[in-house]
């Protein structure tokens, strides 16, 4: 259904305060004492606060410390979310709202409060979620990505502070700028503090919107220091990437966007470099998730989702609202050489219309409910965890396919699936040479996910027609799991533990100490060896040399050697006399 090109002036206002509404993700008061005193002991939101916590059962929640602690273990997998924009309807920071492990009633339905990670912890994963909040809350989308990449202006960068107290919003200067250029340098320098010690088998980053860019920066910056805690799989969730060449939308401020006002094609084409180089130098698998048009580039058909939009704001539904969706994320892009690097998996999210904050916009298909299907990927994705990867339709046949195939095992790529799987679904689209994808056909309307059903295209029956069976083939084998391209060798993690390590050095400073002590007994020992010696030529000797060698041992030196025989000694005293004249008497003398 196409969307008519005149919309008065009372429709205007409903769609914008609607579009505004649903991208707030709900403003319920968070401002509580409880709520506070989880971060940073409540000197958030008036203080900065862009740091790593680790969550456990029942959404409790702790500051990373640097070491093992209640909720991380550094021996465990570990998976770390980083979440978008917070801009939307005046900022997060005012509302103290920050997305946790439990899920709001604006983006999951039934009031929400649905736990989101406890499969992953019954698993024994750790679970952390990288906060950027306070840099992100920007009323212009744009001005929060460029953070992510670098200072603009060689001046530092703002972040918002808000007092409870008083009400007062503050915009302040980050005074680190200088050492931590970008945000994604502060993200991996808060991985570094965190998980320094990390040695567990296998980290994943999972980034939404805008912090897919920051999920995949932050991974390259570790990895080009062989960081033992980079991660082997980047999840990109709707991952957003603005386009301000396209001169059809209204930016910020009411006002059309030119290439030198932003960061243009910059972003997505630098993540895109990322990804490949990770892929091919490090072992990285990277997955796509997406469940709005805000991340698509449409067909360009005049009943399209996208172009309904693109009349939406053409005839200036959105010029009027500086936070309004349409006026902000509606210039996104969809980054299709991102696409064919990963696996790319396409959800209809259609259960949107029952929650809390659903649009009024009086239109149809992917336009209707927005904010939810922007975000509705992310619970998807993480509860995912706990199911059984969704089924492919129609069903492939699995006669020749092994046990732990991606085709066996993860027909649609799913947070359930290994990295080999997702590998092998990577592997068949670079062989193909042509795009791949997931699109949702069954379970649109439901949110627990046991009825989802998807089609592959190209499915494995074209394939075959097409007489690419070495691309199916590749899905047919039994995944194999790589070891982490940066993990430590098995001889290195011995010699480098604590439990190795303690001992070791025990038994150096051991050996250490026995080897003085060897040395100085067997000093002592020579020389109780030489005076045997010579007191035994002394029992040898006429009677009365027992003395010959003085207690300082100074009369020792009367042998030399080369010499024809003993030197007479020089010494004076009654001995030193006698001996003269004996030797003197054998035929020694002058």
């Amino acid at each position: 259904m196409m969307v008519s090109c005149r919309i008065n002036a009372a429709l205007r206002q409903t769609l914008v305060s609607a579009l505004a509404i649903q991208l707030v993700f709900g403003q319920g008061d968070f401002c509580t004492p409880e709520n506070l005193n989880r971060f940073s002991g409540g000197t958030w939101p008036e203080e900065l606060d862009a740091s790593l916590y680790w969550f456990g059962h029942d959404d409790e929640a702790e500051k990373a410390t640097g070491g093992a602690s209640k909720f991380y273990d550094p021996t465990k997998p570990t998976m770390l979310y980083f979440h978008g924009w917070t801009g939307a309807g005046g900022g997060w920071t005012k509302l103290c709202k920050r997305l946790t492990t439990r899920c709001h009633a604006d983006i999951c339905p039934n009031g929400g409060g649905q736990l989101l990670v406890n499969d992953w912890l019954k698993a024994g994963w750790n679970v952390g979620f990288f906060y950027w909040d306070q840099f992100a809350d920007e009323a212009c989308v744009r001005t929060a990505e460029q953070k992510l990449w670098f200072d603009r202006k060689g001046d530092g960068f703002t972040w918002k502070s808000y007092n409870v107290g008083t009400g007062q919003v503050a915009v302040l200067n980050y005074e680190a700028a200088a050492s931590q250029p970008s945000v994604s340098d502060m993200c991996a320098d808060e991985v570094r503090r965190a998980m320094g010690s990390f040695s567990g088998p296998e980290v994943r980053f999972v980034g939404h919107s805008l912090g897919a860019q920051l999920a995949t920066r932050c991974a390259a910056l570790l990895h080009v220091e062989n960081h033992r805690a980079s991660p082997q799989r980047l999840a990109l969730l709707e991952p957003y990437f603005s386009k301000h060449s396209n001169m059809m939308f209204f930016g910020c401020n009411g006002a059309k966007i030119t290439t030198s006002d932003g960061l243009d094609d910059f972003a997505a084409q630098s993540t895109v470099e990322f990804v490949k180089n990770l892929w091919e130098s490090k072992n990285v698998v990277t997955e796509v998730y997406k469940s709005s048009i805000l991340t698509e580039g449409g067909s360009g058909e005049s009943n399209s989702a996208v172009s309904q939009l693109k009349k939406l704001v053409q005839n200036g539904a959105a010029a009027s609202a500086e936070d309004a969706l349409v006026g902000n994320l509606a210039s996104g892009s969809q980054n299709g050489d991102l696409e064919r690097a990963a696996t790319v998996v396409k959800y209809e999210p259609d259960w949107c219309s029952g929650v809390v904050g659903g649009s009024m916009v009086s239109s149809s298909g992917d336009v209707k409910h927005i904010g939810c299907r922007h975000c509705a990927v992310m619970p998807l994705y993480l509860l995912g965890f706990g199911r059984v990867a969704p089924d492919l339709q129609p069903a492939p046949s699995l006669g020749i396919a092994e046990p732990g195939s991606a085709i066996r095992s993860c027909e649609t790529p799913a947070a359930s699936c290994t990295n080999g799987q997702v590998r092998e679904w990577i592997q068949r689209q670079l062989v193909l040479q042509r795009d791949q994808s997931w699109n949702q056909v069954g379970g649109q309307n439901t949110f627990d996910g046991i009825d989802d059903t998807f089609t592959v295209t190209p499915t494995l029956e074209e394939t075959a027609q097409l007489g690419l069976t070495t691309a199916n083939s590749i899905v047919l084998s039994t995944a194999l799991e790589l070891p982490p391209a940066n993990q430590v060798p098995l001889w290195l993690q011995i010699l480098t533990s604590p439990l190795f390590l303690i001992p070791a050095v025990a038994v150096c400073i051991g050996s250490i100490v026995g080897t003085v002590i060897c040395v100085l007994r067997s000093d002592g020992s020579e020389d109780s060896e030489e005076e045997q010696e010579l007191t035994g030529s002394r029992k040898d000797a006429p009677s009365g040399y027992e003395g010959l060698i003085a207690e300082n041992g100074s009369d020792a030196s009367f042998l030399t050697a080369g010499s024809a025989g003993p030197l007479l000694p020089q010494e004076q005293g009654p001995l030193a006399t006698e001996l003269r004249d004996h030797l003197g008497r054998l035929g020694y003398g002058p």
